[in-house]
């Protein structure tokens, strides 16, 4: 996009576009224009320049736009403070009706009885199949990974479940 009165190199980070540049980008750009400045705010929600955005489009409204580019922030912002807050372990029940599946569902999905199921979400210490199993009846799948500090590896732990074998649900 050529800008107006504006000169700078082409190849110049987002983060050092003049304000002039930014403004003019979020007023007359089209989606190409806007990917750079949005992949570095997307990188850095809290950064410089998603401050120096937020202020431009408080002080330049632009129509449409504006609105755009603050959702835009806040949910990067949002996403970013998701990753960062520590993951909530849930019990197998929890989970279950976190889901909205109540265990004569699950069981009925699964092929056991309610009380086995009952049993099973009560155990402390559950076989890699049987949860397979149980995420699988909820339309999750189970995952495992081995994390070291900076290392992180997936581990194999077998053949899926053959989800065919969980009965669909009966609820629309």
């Amino acid at each position: 996009m050529i800008h107006r009165h504006l000169d700078y190199p082409a190849d110049v980070a987002a983060e050092e576009l003049p304000s002039a540049a930014i403004v003019d980008i979020l007023e007359r750009g089209d989606l190409d224009d806007w990917r750079p400045i949005a992949v570095a705010v997307a990188r850095e929600p809290h950064g410089p320049l998603a401050a120096r955005v937020l202020d431009l489009v408080s002080a330049y409204p632009m129509y449409g736009t504006s609105a755009l580019w603050r959702a835009w922030i806040d949910r990067c912002r949002a996403r970013g403070e998701r990753a960062l807050m520590p993951a909530r372990t849930l019990s197998l029940a929890e989970l279950r009706r976190g889901c909205g599946v109540t265990q004569a569902e699950l069981a009925e999905r699964v092929g056991m009885s309610q009380s086995d199921l009952s049993k099973l979400e009560r155990r402390k210490d559950v076989r890699i199949s049987s949860l397979r199993t149980y995420l699988a009846g909820l339309r999750g799948e189970l995952r495992l990974e081995f994390e070291q500090k900076e290392l992180r590896h997936p581990i194999d732990v077998g053949d899926p479940v053959d989800t065919r074998l969980i009965r669909p649900s009966t609820r629309p």
